[in-house]
């Protein structure tokens, strides 16, 4: 038996109604997360939590960005993706507040797409 040197999660914490999983499509956030393979697990939330990838709904669609401070005095933040590395979008709080969707805590690496493609257990 192998320790661990961290606690784990418990499970039920990860299989619960408050996270949600999030496919990513396009290749914006590659190599991080790749468009067409990996998911990522989604907490919803309604407001800045602190610096992470988040899913932000922006004219109708929805996808991820890394979002940080942008330190500029006024409480902005810096959106950016990283195949789009000179494009970065400022907002301010009280506009990503009423685009957020959710943070990402977890990335779902696929690593065999076989058994996903076969639809069922």
């Amino acid at each position: 038996m192998h320790e661990f040197s961290f606690p784990s999660v418990p499970t039920e914490n990860v299989l619960s109604d408050r996270f949600r999983v999030h496919a990513v499509t396009g290749d914006a956030m590659e190599p991080t997360l790749r468009g067409g393979r990996d998911y990522a697990l989604l907490a919803p939330v309604a407001s800045y939590e602190g610096e992470g990838i988040y899913l932000v709904d922006v004219g109708g669609i929805a996808d991820l960005y890394r979002v940080t401070n942008a330190y500029d005095g006024c409480g902005g933040l810096e959106l950016s993706q990283e195949k789009r590395r000179g494009r970065i979008h400022r907002l301010s709080r009280i506009k990503f507040d009423a685009l957020v969707v959710g943070i990402v805590v977890a990335d779902i690496r696929t690593r065999d797409e076989r058994f996903l493609m076969r639809g069922g257990a």
